[in-house]
């Protein structure tokens, strides 16, 4: 089974409570990363934040559709996948840091396990793709 791993950060003009309730705001990533079509809520915890989530997504090879589930943490968030369709398994975090008041770095790192017969050359441009447009749609809906 293909593991793919990608990580990258960035720095945005935005506070780290921003930033922060921007990333725990699940249902709302269809609004900033491309590749998410739908984002729906299935369970919140007593504040409020994500426990699990489904998603369906645009992936090079297709249409996916995957559920999450997510740990909040003090800097940022991190999840599993539940169940999916073309993924056997992801792992994913954000950690945020305040660099000033109002601009905060963001380091994105993805793990993807599937079974898609893929070379390992496109496979590897695939995930940092996904990566890249997603931590720049983040700088693009905080900074707009």
């Amino acid at each position: 089974m293909p593991t793919d791993h990608a990580t990258d950060a960035i720095e945005v003009k935005a506070s780290f409570a921003d930033v922060l309730a921007t990333l725990r705001d699940v249902e709302s990533q269809p609004e900033w990363i491309p590749e998410i079509l739908e984002a729906e809520l299935l369970e919140v915890d007593a504040d409020g934040l994500a426990v699990t989530a489904r998603f369906r997504a645009s992936a090079t090879v297709g249409t996916d559709e995957y559920t999450l589930s997510y740990a909040h943490h003090e800097d940022g968030l991190s999840w599993t996948m539940v169940k999916g369709r073309l993924q056997t398994g992801q792992e994913g975090r954000y950690v945020i840091r305040e660099v000033a008041p109002d601009r905060t770095s963001v380091t994105y790192d993805l793990t993807i396990h599937h079974n898609l017969p893929l070379p390992g050359f496109l496979r590897n441009r695939v995930i940092k793709g996904l990566v890249e447009s997603t931590l720049t749609g983040l700088r693009k809906h905080l900074e707009d």
